[in-house]
């Protein structure tokens, strides 16, 4: 048996089978701890990708790595763009654009 789904957007109440046991759909579980924006800097696509489940923080270039932080410097890189909201810890897509283009200004600065 599938899933159910509503207009193409699956019902996080709505219980789906597996082949071999029942679980409930969660957003909570099954959408990827990583948060990732892209930005156009300078006519640039720069990404940015949070991990909340290790704090890990990327910038990426073409899939090139840019810069890497992880905790605590990752949780104060971002709160330095985005207030003290949630300590850096759970970052927005907008706190993460924020980061891309702090950064990227930084980069550019003789």
């Amino acid at each position: 048996m599938q899933c159910m789904d509503h207009g193409g957007v699956a019902d996080a109440a709505v219980p789906c089978w597996h082949s071999r046991h029942l679980f409930i759909r969660s957003d909570d579980l099954l959408r990827s701890d990583t948060r990732r924006v892209t930005a156009r800097v300078d006519g640039v696509l720069i990404c940015a990708e949070y991990s909340e489940q290790t704090g890990q923080l990327c910038l990426r270039q073409d899939g090139a790595l840019l810069r890497e932080w992880f905790p605590p410097h990752s949780w104060m890189a971002i709160a330095s763009v985005a207030g003290a909201r949630h300590w850096g810890t759970r970052p927005s897509d907008d706190d993460l654009l924020a980061l891309v283009r702090n950064e990227m200004t930084l980069m550019r600065a003789p």
